[in-house]
């Protein structure tokens, strides 16, 4: 009996070495498929486990140098891989500044003023010359001078304004002008003048007030019968016309203060003229008598 075992014994001894090596082929042999199969060795069960299988099974490691070898067939690459390009980022550029605006060149100026060239006008233009014209300005109702009125010279534009007395006097170029006369609160008067080289010429202006203003009325009768006459015309210098009435009167509410002319006509009689004063702030009543 003690034989028996022993021979079994070595029969298993025996067999051990064989089972390792085919248990270490059938591990290379796995190694080489493509991941789908793995198998793994219990050396000290002498039995082989899938991982596929009950996962309450666990496995024996395998011995050293078949995990050496299984490690160095893994790590043998199966196809050259492409290389990776590597990419290279741009470098940060600098934000752009705006460019400055253009500083504008000064124009050259020159250090001596250019005159301007006049051109030569048609009229004669009244400044400093060798003709004068002189005169006074005067109040038409009083008679007394008016100062600081302005007296003006078309064409050319020049004016000068008259003294305390009146006076007024201006050097001109020869030739024709208007000369106007004007105050406040008077009403201006106008005269035209010629003058040659060397000539002085006097001229008087009577402004009349805006500001003296009188009444005029009155009555037309017949010379001989001292009967009213209706319908007469009253006319006066300055163009104002009234007619009369049914008893012969006429009146004017707004006249500026002065001397007129007063001109009477009506059919069947004799035209009369005679003359008369307006005087500031009065009422001048007249009565005319025509005749047949």
């Amino acid at each position: 009996m003690n034989s028996r075992k022993r021979l079994k014994t070595l029969d298993l001894l025996a067999i051990l070495p064989a089972l390792a090596g085919v248990f270490w082929l059938t591990a290379l042999i796995a190694s080489d498929l493509p991941g789908q199969v793995v198998v793994g060795v219990n050396v000290h069960g002498l039995n082989l486990t899938s991982f596929a299988g009950d996962p309450g099974q666990r496995p024996a490691p395998l011995s050293l140098s078949i995990l050496d070898d299984a490690q160095q067939d893994r790590l043998e690459p199966t196809a050259t891989p492409a290389p990776t390009s590597t990419r290279v980022l741009p470098a940060p550029t600098a934000p752009r500044r705006p460019n400055p605006a253009p500083t504008p060149t000064p124009t050259p100026t020159s250090p001596f003023p250019v005159p301007t060239p006049t051109l030569p006008t048609g009229n004669p233009t009244p400044t400093a010359g060798s003709a004068t014209i002189s005169g006074q300005v005067t109040d038409s109702q009083t008679h007394g001078p008016i100062a600081a009125a302005t007296v003006s010279f078309n064409p050319g534009g020049m004016a000068v304004l008259t003294d305390a007395n009146g006076n007024f006097t201006a050097n001109v170029a020869p030739g024709s002008y208007t000369v106007t006369a004007s105050a406040v609160n008077y009403n201006s008067s106008s005269q035209t003048v010629t003058v040659s080289n060397g000539q002085r010429v006097s001229l008087a202006f009577r402004l009349v007030s805006i500001t003296a203003i009188g009444n005029l009325s009155g009555r037309v009768i017949d010379a001989s019968t001292r009967a009213p006459i209706a319908g007469a015309t009253v006319t006066l210098s300055n163009g104002l016309i009234r007619v009369t009435d049914l008893n012969g009167n006429f009146s004017y509410t707004v006249v500026l203060a002065g001397t007129y002319t007063m001109t009477v006509s009506a059919l069947g009689y004799v035209t009369q003229t005679q003359s008369l004063s307006i005087r500031s702030g009065r009422t001048t009543t007249v009565q005319v008598a025509l005749g047949h």
